[in-house]
């Protein structure tokens, strides 16, 4: 039981944001009576705790997988946002600046991870790729790492996407693609253009 609430649980905050959807709304989704979560969730804050600790062990899990898996660089970048597309599809754009707003404790856990984990990450694939020839050798590879890393953020900032008519998806896609022409040489271009055209058959 205490997965399920937690499975469900992550739907709906991945789906609705964290703020309107209270333990009561968990609890009839799932079918069962409130007191029943309370028994292995005390309060919401915990529960959000566990959804973001959850997230992040997977995460960490996908990047090994994906480092493993795909020695190419940009063969990587592609796959990973395949993984990330259905929940990104999905995705409450406000979810990350709820939970900063009104979960900060969890909020620090995950901002640990991005810099223990998807920074470090990021870093290597930028030192790989400029090794490969597909990114310029004059990048300054920590500074475009945090740069990449503001980017991803920027995207979930409620006044960047307030206008917007695209999904989460859509939106880190294209700030992706942006990003990619930014620092590539020509060799990494090719490469590049070779996988979107398949991508997009």
């Amino acid at each position: 039981m205490k997965i399920r609430i937690l499975d469900r649980a992550t739907k709906l905050f991945f789906r609705y944001g964290v703020k309107s959807v209270t333990m009561d709304t968990i609890a009839s989704d799932l079918g069962i009576s409130k007191k029943t979560i309370y028994l292995h969730y005390p309060d919401k804050d915990t529960l959000v705790n566990e959804v973001v600790k959850s997230f992040i062990e997977k995460d960490t899990c996908q990047w090994k997988e994906l480092n493993q898996k795909y020695p190419d660089v940009i063969e990587k970048m592609f796959k990973s946002f395949e993984i990330m597309k259905e929940m990104l599809v999905e995705l409450n754009p406000a979810l990350m600046f709820e939970i900063q707003k009104y979960h900060p404790a969890s909020f620090q856990i995950f901002e640990q991870h991005k810099k223990d984990v998807m920074y470090s990450y990021l870093v290597s694939d930028l030192k790989s790729g400029i090794s490969d020839g597909y990114f310029r050798p004059e990048l300054s590879v920590e500074m475009i790492a945090k740069l990449r890393m503001a980017e991803v953020h920027l995207i979930f900032d409620p006044e960047f996407f307030e206008n917007s008519t695209k999904s989460v998806y859509d939106m880190q896609l294209d700030a992706l693609d942006y990003f990619m022409r930014g620092i590539m040489t020509e060799k990494g271009l090719k490469v590049y253009n070779s996988y979107l055209n398949k991508t997009n058959k």
